[in-house]
């Protein structure tokens, strides 16, 4: 379903999208399907503050695996559903947080948490 969206809503942030498919670059969006770390490294030194990752859970496994991730906020939603896409890739690793605040607005619970380091 295609949102019917008149300004792109993150005009004065620079916006990457990872993908595995080629897309031409738009005047707000860059895409990427190369090798995160050096990426994000190279993001990392710039000015800037914080890079925020929206995404399924193949891709911020992949920032988590290589240590990328500094914080999680996990906003929960009062719906079940019987499948879908996880939120985090099955697999072998473990990652453990440390929660950090918890915020409610009309039915979601955000969970604020930090990435321990290992």
């Amino acid at each position: 379903m295609k949102q019917d969206i008149k300004e792109f809503p993150y005009k004065n942030k620079q916006c990457y999208v990872f993908t595995r498919s080629f897309n031409e670059d738009t005047e707000d969006v860059k895409f990427m399907n190369g090798e995160i770390t050096n990426f994000v490294k190279k993001l990392k030194s710039q000015d800037g503050k914080n890079i925020w990752i929206a995404g399924g859970g193949e891709l911020i496994h992949s920032f988590m695996k290589e240590k990328l991730v500094d914080e999680l906020i996990i906003t929960v939603a009062p719906i079940l559903l019987g499948h879908g896409i996880p939120l985090f890739k099955e697999g072998e690793d473990q990652f453990n947080l440390s929660l950090k605040g918890i915020r409610t607005f009309n039915q979601f619970v955000e969970l604020y948490y930090t990435v321990k380091k290992q």
